[in-house]
């Protein structure tokens, strides 16, 4: 068998395919795991899944500190213990760096390229490099490890862009919820201005509680002229944003000035 020396990258969809474990432990395995020492060099990387070359075996290559590479054959995590978030970047995506959740320590069993079983504990920078690379012979990526809105985002961005550097995500609370606050609060002291004249208040004050209705008018006009523009301005900063849709906006808008407008109208009535 002569080995093709290959990288597979975004968006070859060979990376999907689970490995299958190894059952031979023979010069084609040994070629293989040459091959892939190549590659790992070459790329200057961390570690390195033999399906990643495009060989759907399970076999996991492992740089440690000290730059010894580890053959991990059918490697099995048998004990894992807590977890921590780190950015991490793989060679199927070169420009994608994202925040994944791994376990802190692990305890794996694997052989070597003899056949023989070993034990082994990691933690850190090496368990994680580990438990990234036993993804792949899964059939699956680091975008399996995070959650659905970041893993839509990167799709989306490489989709519609091509491979980019980072995805900034739209964040789950936006700031410019505080226009919409600022108007429902300026919008319910109005409406209480329309009992006013119940109270057997004096006119003086019934005429700044019309002057408050009729700024209050304005000031609402004016927060959602300002609500739309920021909204506007985060849909286009974040590519993943679903909630600054223009539609979702104007609605929002819609309701805050009419309720404005009916509260303006009424108290043009009532104190005129």
């Amino acid at each position: 068998m002569s080995v093709k020396k290959e990288l597979i990258v975004y968006p070859d969809e060979r990376i999907l395919i689970p490995s299958t474990d190894v059952r031979k432990f023979d010069e084609t395995l040994f070629e293989v795991i040459g091959m892939m020492k190549e590659v790992l060099k070459e790329n200057d990387a961390q570690g390195l899944a033999a399906i990643q070359t495009g060989y759907p075996y399970n076999v996991v290559l492992v740089k440690t500190e000290s730059g010894e590479i580890l053959e991990l054959i059918n490697p099995r995590i048998l004990k894992s213990e807590g977890k921590s978030e780190a950015k991490e970047k793989t060679l199927y995506y070169p420009d994608i760096e994202i925040t994944v959740p791994r376990y802190e320590k692990i305890r794996l069993v694997y052989e070597d390229r003899y056949g023989k079983q070993h034990h082994m504990e990691a933690s850190g920078e090496l368990a994680r490099v580990i438990q990234r690379k036993i993804d792949y012979t899964f059939g699956g990526t680091f975008l399996a490890k995070v959650s659905k809105q970041m893993r839509e985002a990167v799709e989306k961005a490489l989709a519609q862009k091509g491979l980019v550097p980072e995805v900034e995500l739209c964040p789950t609370t936006s700031k410019r919820v505080y226009f919409l606050s600022v108007a429902d609060k300026i919008l319910f002291f109005m409406f209480l201005t329309l009992f006013a004249k119940l109270l057997n208040l004096s006119e003086d004050t019934l005429g700044s509680l019309y002057t408050f209705d009729k700024i209050g008018v304005i000031v609402v006009v004016v927060l959602m002229l300002g609500y739309f523009l920021f909204g506007r301005w985060e849909a286009r900063k974040y590519s993943s944003c679903t909630s600054c849709q223009i539609g979702n906006m104007l609605g929002s808008m819609a309701k805050r000035l009419f309720a404005a407008a009916v509260i303006g109208t009424a108290a043009y009535f009532i104190y005129n």
